[in-house]
């Protein structure tokens, strides 16, 4: 695709991941409102870009996971995109933390961790040095990227659009989609693994390391429908006492000759708000229609939840495939 323009609409990973992709082959331009400061295929990526560019901010090191409620068997049937990972193996109950009589299961593997600010950043920067054109607004509708587009373009960009895709996290207009609200917490206290404990009630304890001295991002909550920025104190403290309790050798006494009454040196709690939909991703091809009645392609993929990062390459390598 040498001619036209691909608009991506949404500057989220999958977004980003898609136009470090594309603007290798085509021009690029992101349209978004906030811009950021297959699984298989997005280990491999990680693996790339954590061996080249250390300043990415990814790393690997060992994780391990308990589930309250998981059959062992129908488990490893379904996680195939786990067990081929390195390092991959179950647990035996020897190894169970004493204090949790009731995991029914754990699994630990070799696994990608992320500074994701640092690491969208990177994405930003790669994708610009490519010849991505980044332009922040707000769409009320999918068609406006294409006269935002126009309106902002350069003297020497084409005013053809090859081909839109949708990258936007909710889509627009789509009934499925919903917000989920999670509360989390950053704390410069080490930890060398990431643990995930997966309760019966559906809700996770989670520590997960972030590389170049980002401390350790611990949590957390899961509310769905609730889009809500406030910081929930008691949130803060019953995601404090869960991760005291799964990994007791994460607690500091004191940090900067300061004690620390809560075991944790926090840097910051912060309300993330994934955009989840009913039945999962929509990743579909369509067609958009422009102002001169062009048909152009359209691609959606948005509604990924938590699992943005995890299948962020995966998503961007058909998609350059499929406009290319």
């Amino acid at each position: 695709m040498s001619q036209g323009h691909v608009i991506i609409v949404g500057a989220g990973v999958i977004g980003l991941s898609i136009a470090v992709k594309l603007s290798k082959y085509s021009k690029v331009t992101v349209i978004a409102r906030e811009l950021p400061g297959d699984m298989r295929q997005t280990y491999q990526e990680f693996e790339e870009i954590a061996k080249h560019h250390p300043e990415a901010g990814v790393d690997f090191i060992p994780a391990v996971e308990y589930f309250d409620t998981a059959d062992p068997t129908s488990f490893l049937a379904e996680a195939n995109g786990y067990t081929s990972w390195p390092d991959f193996r179950v647990l035996p109950p020897a190894e169970y933390p004493p204090q949790h009589p009731s995991i029914q299961l754990a699994v630990t593997y070799r696994s990608w961790v992320l500074n994701s600010p640092v690491y969208l950043k990177w994405l930003q920067t790669r994708a610009e040095a490519q010849g991505t054109r980044f332009i922040r607004a707000h769409l009320t509708n999918l068609k406006q990227c294409l006269s935002v587009y126009r309106e902002n373009k350069s003297q020497d960009e084409s005013d053809l659009v090859s081909a839109v895709v949708d990258a936007s996290g909710r889509g627009f207009d789509d009934p499925a989609s919903f917000p989920s609200r999670g509360q989390f917490i950053i704390v410069s206290n080490h930890c060398d693994r990431t643990i995930s404990h997966h309760w019966s009630d559906g809700s996770s304890t989670v520590i997960i390391p972030r590389p170049l001295g980002g401390g350790a991002v611990i949590g957390g909550t899961k509310e769905p429908n609730n889009w809500s920025e406030d910081i929930d104190d008691a949130s803060t403290e019953a995601i404090l006492k869960r991760v005291r309790d799964l990994c007791p050798e994460m607690i500091y006494e004191q940090a900067n000759g300061l004690s620390l009454p809560s075991g944790f040196d926090i840097k910051q709690v912060y309300v993330a708000r994934r955009p989840m939909r009913h039945g999962g991703l929509h990743f579909v091809t369509g067609q958009i229609v422009d102002r001169a009645k062009n048909t152009l392609p359209l691609v959606s993929c948005y509604g990924a939840g938590a699992n943005g990062y995890k299948i962020s390459w995966g998503l961007a390598g058909e998609i350059a495939e499929f406009l290319s």
